[in-house]
């Protein structure tokens, strides 16, 4: 597998014809070659585009953004530090969302189903277990968000991601991060459209994941056990039977996944100082063929992990595309890069 670098910044999300990036609080869609094809939008305060101009002081600061779902109004979905914008094709704020808890959601914590549904899982960091976490729903392109479901203080830490599934054409969404025999751990899976939540399994670092990548037969993911002394295991879950398989050892928590049109999944490691963590590399990882292949790996730059951690991470969309195209953060020479299959 070659890989290239294609430009500097995020890339957000992955469409068949193009990809949408972001630098700071400024976003745009550009083509496979690197050629911008639309407006560079921006959105924000002149405080947080100042600092988002800056890669170290967007990355200290959390300033920037961090998620982009295209609307099936056609206006976009932006998310900022706790504040989610609404953007028109033009260019206008049409809508802001706000008064969630945490900075942003979970990298795979925001998603569109086929009818134009929204959903968006809040992550606070909620280390003392006592405050309520929601998940939102919005049915209007994102003109107003009710609360389609709460867990109670204490219940679950924060939540990891909510995602579609178009085999089964459901919702699936997972929690962590502890708790009393890895109890915070949970996948739940929707077939309602959100109305409704189904208990799939907990009480394992095993169902503790950042994300989920789809195949015909089955749920692929790699554990998020970057600060506990559990090894990080790369798991399958048997769509028809729903029990767990362990495929292979990772040497460090699995921070991105991504499955793609063709039938590939990919996934990556990441490098934030836990004491399961075997080296300082992040990597890039195929299951293919019922075996994992690594393609390539970066070390951790000299920064320190408070400012960013070391990590791949895929854009949303890409079920739909056939391309590999990540994110490298805060990785030796590439700090923040969007990276691309040749």
């Amino acid at each position: 597998m070659k890989l290239r670098k294609l430009i500097n910044g995020r890339a957000l999300y992955q469409a068949p014809d193009k990809i949408w990036v972001a630098k700071g609080m400024t976003f745009y869609a550009i083509d496979y070659s690197g050629k911008r094809i639309t407006l560079k939008y921006t959105v924000g305060g002149l405080k947080d585009r100042l600092i988002g101009s800056f890669r170290l002081s967007r990355q200290l600061l959390r300033v920037g953004l961090h998620h982009l779902l295209p609307l099936a109004n056609g206006n976009i979905l932006v998310t900022a530090k706790r504040i989610a914008y609404i953007v028109s094709p033009d260019g206008n704020v049409v809508n802001t969302f706000t008064g969630y808890q945490g900075n942003k959601p979970g990298h795979q914590g925001v998603c569109v189903t086929p009818d134009g549904t929204v959903f968006f899982a809040e992550y606070l960091l909620n280390p003392n277990r006592d405050h309520e976490i929601r998940l939102y729903r919005s049915t209007d392109n994102g003109i107003s968000f009710q609360v389609v479901n709460t867990w109670a203080a204490g219940e679950v830490r924060h939540l990891h991601f909510v995602k579609w599934d178009s085999y089964e054409q459901c919702l699936w969404l997972g929690t962590g991060d502890y708790g009393e025999n890895g109890s915070e751990n949970r996948l739940y899976k929707s077939s309602d459209n959100g109305d409704t939540w189904k208990l799939i399994g907990q009480y394992s670092q095993d169902w503790r994941a950042i994300g989920v990548c789809f195949t015909k037969d089955a749920l692929l993911w790699g554990t998020d056990a970057g600060s506990c002394p559990d090894t990080v295991h790369f798991v399958r879950m048997d769509r028809k039977t729903q029990k767990l398989e362990i495929l292979a050892d990772f040497e460090g928590p699995c921070h991105g996944c991504a499955s793609y049109k063709d039938g590939r999944a990919f996934f990556s490691t990441g490098v934030e100082g836990g004491e399961n963590e075997k080296d300082r590399y992040a990597r890039l990882k195929e299951f293919k063929n019922g075996e994992i292949i690594d393609h390539w790996k970066l070390k951790k730059d000299i920064w320190p992990l408070i400012l960013q951690y070391g990590v791949m991470r895929f854009p949303l969309g890409t079920d739909a595309c056939d391309r590999v195209v990540f994110t490298t953060m805060g990785l030796k020479d590439h700090g923040e890069c969007v990276m691309i299959e040749q």
